[in-house]
């Protein structure tokens, strides 16, 4: 590779090996979803395929307030744009989501099922 990645580690999440990808598309089913708008569908794309290394995931609480003060992670890596998951009050009290709680994120186009997300945080943003 010709430059490192942010962070210095591409954070692939795709699970590519065969059983793993069959138990987690399991679980899926058994979960509660969230139907993704395109602009979520668009981070999560990039999540995924490592386009916003060093993030492992959307950004937790401590990572956004860090973010929008002071344009770093809370680990101190540099990244200038918070990526969240926004959801309003009316799905957060539907789906249950509260910190561990695992959710199944949808395609809206085709209702595919698309990742899980393990929920760390739940916060309303200082916008």
């Amino acid at each position: 590779m010709a430059n490192s990645p942010h962070g210095g580690v591409l954070k692939d999440l795709l699970a590519r090996d065969a059983p793993r990808h069959a138990q987690l598309a399991e679980e899926a089913e058994t979960l509660p979803s969230l139907l993704l708008t395109e602009r979520q569908l668009c981070d999560l794309e990039l999540l995924l395929n490592g386009g916003f290394s060093p993030l492992e995931g959307f950004m937790n609480e401590k990572d956004y307030n860090g973010v929008v003060k002071e344009n770093r992670l809370a680990n101190g890596l540099l990244f200038s744009m918070p990526i969240t998951l926004d959801v309003s009050s009316e799905t957060i009290q539907e789906l249950g989501l509260q910190p561990g709680r695992r959710v199944t994120l949808r395609d809206f186009r085709d209702d595919r099922n698309l990742a899980i997300l393990t929920v760390e945080d739940v916060y309303k943003p200082d916008k």
